[in-house]
């Protein structure tokens, strides 16, 4: 039978409103009493009821993470892997525990925002993905719920966490032009997300640069559809000699197509990538990514959700950018070694 805060009472001898103060961290309780109550719930191990908790404090103790994928569409990912993980730390000390929500795409996904609004079932949210007409941050923002973007928010005026992905796409791009290739591609994400096209904008910039023409392909995001895109891009008669690639997990798709095509990482193509995953070490010659300090990433949003979460006042909503690197390996040195 499930011990309750009337049989925490009864065993301590005290009233049940004094064992509802000693679970709330109330410090007008006397040391003694408070004892009695700690050894009582110790020895019937007393676990509180969450539900009513949420009812009386209007709080549900859990923080959203929103993910736009379909079914099975996170599976071998090391960017959520990392994300959640970091997440899972960064709570780990607070009251806070993590519910991923995962969102349909297309229209529907705005009908489960909906819901999730009014169910209330998190207490705030961290989203990833920005699109460059994002209407969740419209929704989100007229309800006044708390939420931060790790992402880029594309004028809107929301609190937010995000890398400058322009200058992640130059650094990338202006290497692999360095290491001696000449026609550079890029194999991107869909059309609209905002990280993607952020990182075209800046392999572009270096491209003209290098008076080279830009020559970009749009992919699911995955390793199956990168490998199917690059398997195109590098069978036609105009292939390139060296991919920048969005992210770590889709450019494993593009060593995978080189495999089946007899193409050589780096000596026939360089490669670059983003995230600095643990996917960096599976080639013998090691991937060139540019990290984007995920830990850092997670933190700042985290520290700023739950200022969100705990706080009433209205703060003008800020951007803030995290430092990005490019961590250079064999896939991106023109005489580095073979897969």
């Amino acid at each position: 039978m499930r011990v309750t805060q009337q049989d925490i009472a009864r065993f301590a001898q005290v009233s049940q409103a004094t064992v509802s103060r000693v679970l709330a961290g109330d410090g007008r309780v006397e040391p003694d009493i408070r004892q009695k109550v700690l050894e009582a719930i110790e020895q019937h191990n007393y676990q509180p009821d969450v539900r009513a908790r949420s009812l009386r404090t209007q709080s549900t103790g859990l923080i959203g993470l929103a993910v736009k994928r379909p079914h099975g569409g996170l599976d071998g990912d090391p960017f959520y892997t990392s994300l959640i993980s970091e997440i899972l730390d960064g709570l780990e000390d607070t009251e806070y525990h993590l519910c991923i929500e995962t969102v349909p795409e297309g229209p529907d996904q705005f009908e489960a925002y909906d819901e999730l609004l009014r169910t209330r079932r998190v207490d705030g949210l961290v989203l990833v993905e920005s699109e460059a007409d994002d209407e969740r941050l419209e929704l989100l923002q007229r309800d006044r719920f708390p939420f931060v973007l790790i992402g880029n928010p594309m004028g809107h005026r929301v609190w937010s966490v995000d890398n400058d992905n322009v200058y992640a796409g130059q650094i990338a791009t202006q290497h692999l032009f360095e290491s001696g290739y000449r026609k550079v591609g890029f194999i991107a994400g869909r059309h609209g997300v905002t990280v993607s096209e952020d990182r075209i904008e800046g392999y572009t910039r270096i491209v003209n640069q290098f008076e080279s023409e830009p020559m970009v392909w749009h992919s699911d995001f995955g390793l199956e559809a990168a490998r199917d895109v690059a398997l195109l891009a590098l069978s036609g008669k105009d292939a390139p000699e060296a991919m920048v690639v969005l992210d770590d997990y889709m450019a494993m798709g593009v060593v995978v197509a080189s495999r089946m095509l007899g193409i050589r990482i780096p000596q026939d193509l360089g490669l670059v990538s983003f995230n600095d995953s643990n996917l960096c070490l599976v080639l013998e010659c090691g991937l060139s990514s540019v990290s984007l300090d995920i830990p850092r990433l997670v933190r700042t949003a985290l520290s700023t959700l739950l200022h969100l979460t705990g706080s009433k006042e209205l703060v003008e909503p800020k951007r803030v950018v995290v430092p990005c690197f490019l961590r250079v390996r064999g896939s991106s040195i023109r005489t580095g070694g073979l897969l």
